[in-house]
């Protein structure tokens, strides 16, 4: 493994992300949107036994950030596949796992700020951050990333262009934001939304940090439980983005 070309691809990434302002600020004003027009819309009626449902959905629009972030950075390997660049990186004299390991370090901090961006305006909702809090949301931001930043790598790995690689996004992000918890609690729904809402791995990203920011009051399961699916779900898909990276072909 090589750790010069690993990190030359993780800063490349970084660079191209901080050139391209647009979608870091508007995944900020969105994020401030269902904060507070939404939060403040839903919380106004006073559902069920959310006294303050800002707070409660807080933690579901840190996910969503990091869902729609992660997933998304699988466009760069659809532009590298445009521009040509993806072919100096396969045929290069290094292993794809090196560059995929790369590009995955690049994907997990770009994400990782957004994240500690939305951490920062824990003010707009009234909640309070200690630093063990703090501390223990980033590991809990990582282990979501990873995994959703592999989906990313494997649809971008199959698709050729941009259209077909967004269409896929789209299908996955809305349920998997909807059904995890994000935006109301999992126990009070039907049986069979319930057992889609425990199949969706964001709803375990969700609930971890809802215990650590806000209390385990609407936690679906302890918070151990839900390192230990993320840690698992993490590995699994980034080894189904390698297997997917490694067999794109080179295009002609």
């Amino acid at each position: 493994m090589n750790i010069e070309i690993i990190s030359t691809i993780w800063i490349r990434e970084l660079k191209r992300y901080f050139r391209e302002r647009g979608q870091f600020l508007s995944t900020i004003f969105i994020s401030l949107l269902w904060l507070l027009i939404f939060g403040i819309g839903i919380g106004s009626m006073r559902v069920g036994r959310l006294s303050n449902y800002q707070s409660f959905i807080y933690p579901g629009v840190i996910g969503m950030a990091l869902l729609v972030t992660s997933i998304r950075s699988g466009i760069t390997i659809i532009r590298d596949k445009e521009l040509g660049f993806i072919n100096f990186l396969l045929i290069a004299p290094v292993s794809r796992s090196t560059i995929l390991i790369g590009k995955t370090m690049g994907a997990i901090t770009i994400t990782l700020i957004q994240g500690l961006i939305l951490l920062g305006l824990s003010f707009v909702v009234n909640v309070g951050l200690s630093l063990s809090a703090v501390a223990s949301s980033i590991v809990i931001m990582a282990l979501m990333s990873i995994g959703l930043v592999s989906i990313g790598q494997v649809i971008a790995s199959r698709m050729e262009s941009f259209e077909g690689f967004n269409m896929f996004m789209s299908l996955l992000i809305m349920p998997m934001f909807f059904l995890s918890g994000a935006l109301f609690p999992i126990k009070g729904l039907p049986e069979w939304l319930r057992i889609l809402s425990y199949l969706n791995p964001l709803t375990y990203g969700v609930d971890a940090l809802r215990i650590v920011l806000i209390g385990s009051d609407f936690a679906v399961l302890d918070l151990v439980g839900d390192v230990i699916i993320l840690f698992f779900f993490s590995l699994i898909m980034q080894f189904f983005a390698l297997v997917a990276f490694k067999k794109m072909d080179i295009l002609p």
